[in-house]
């Protein structure tokens, strides 16, 4: 099995565990719910097939919903953020500047890239999963605190979690390889 795929699978299974145990399990207030599952959906490579990109987005969001007794919320905000992706990347980059083997990372696109692209793609989720758990637009300004509120907690636990897993530098790990031997 490659590489990339087992990566992959251990990060959807990661992810999800982290959200589904600890980060739904504490209590930050009404307005605050970060989710950090999507950085799964985040990380995929550029060149994904869209119809893999969807299903992914469902599995995740769906399996979330599992745990959570929420009938479909998640799938489909998530889905609705796998959709937009593409657009996203599209509209935030040109051909020439990716790889499309790549997956958009901080070491890969820099971190004001990744930062507005995460802010995207969280508000879009956000904001679908906050309408439809609402259901009605008499809870609009309620609607938007929590999607703002949700969309800060969010990056600021994404990047955090993708600091302490940010691959290093080659060069550096040999020279401190070397000292050591």
């Amino acid at each position: 099995m490659d590489n990339r795929i087992v990566i992959n699978i251990l990060r959807f299974i990661g992810l999800i565990l982290l959200q589904v145990l600890v980060i739904d399990n504490i209590r930050l207030g009404y307005y605050i719910h970060p989710y950090i599952y999507v950085l799964f959906i985040f990380l995929l490579p550029f060149n994904i097939h869209s119809w893999k990109l969807l299903l992914l987005g469902f599995l995740c969001g769906f399996s979330v919903d599992l745990f959570n007794g929420t009938p479909g919320l998640n799938a489909a905000a998530t889905v609705m953020m796998s959709f937009a992706r593409p657009f996203i990347i599209n509209a935030m980059t040109r051909r020439k500047e990716i790889n499309p083997n790549d997956e958009p990372s901080l070491n890969n696109m820099g971190i004001s890239w990744f930062f507005v692209y995460s802010l995207l793609l969280l508000a879009i989720h956000n904001i679908t999963l906050f309408i439809l758990e609402t259901f009605s637009f008499k809870l609009i300004g309620v609607v938007l605190t929590q999607t703002l509120m949700s969309v800060f907690s969010s990056t600021l636990l994404i990047f955090i979690i993708l600091l302490l897993f940010k691959k290093s530098n080659k060069k550096l790990q040999k020279n401190y390889l070397m000292k050591f031997n």
